[in-house]
């Protein structure tokens, strides 16, 4: 009976939760909350309002403007026109098919750097049904001459 009285009960074991996990969790969430408000207000841009200006006068050169417009012709072949504006406006057609289209583009593009030699920027467009391989053949004939190629929608080429 006294081993009864002075036997201790038996306590449940209750598993302590481990808070660090959460503290860390907590910790990295509030890190970038606070940082993503800081940049909130760097995103934020103000741009004046957009202005064009014309140059008028006797030292006024009007833009050459050059692009090199490609459209199918069928079987396999492509017709390049390389048109331009400026003081004396003109056009290089070439017919070409996929395995010469990159030296034509090429003879084009030294025909019009003869011409205008400052000139560094060409506006490429194609037909919206042509291959991906001729915009590449395209773009590698014209980049030697005129490395600033920028791409232009395929309505320009569409258009008769």
């Amino acid at each position: 009976m006294i081993d009864q009285i002075l036997q201790t009960k038996k306590k449940k074991h209750v598993q302590d939760l481990n808070i660090v996990p959460i503290l860390d969790m907590l910790t990295t969430v509030i890190f970038f909350l606070l940082m993503s408000t800081t940049f909130m207000e760097y995103t934020k841009l103000t741009l004046p309002p957009a202005a064009s200006v014309v140059a008028t006068g006797k030292n006024a050169t009007q833009p050459v403007n050059p692009r090199l417009l490609l459209k199918g012709q069928g079987n396999g072949r492509f017709l390049s026109t390389l048109v331009w504006g400026g003081p004396n406006p003109d056009q290089i057609q070439s017919s070409a098919d996929s395995s010469t289209l990159l030296d034509a583009v090429r003879k084009q593009v030294d025909r019009f750097a003869a011409k205008h030699p400052d000139e560094k920027t060409l506006q490429v467009s194609l037909e919206r049904s042509l291959p991906y391989q001729s915009l590449i053949s395209v773009m590698d004939g014209a980049r030697e001459r005129l490395p600033d190629i920028v791409l232009i929608s395929y309505f320009e080429a569409d258009q008769p």
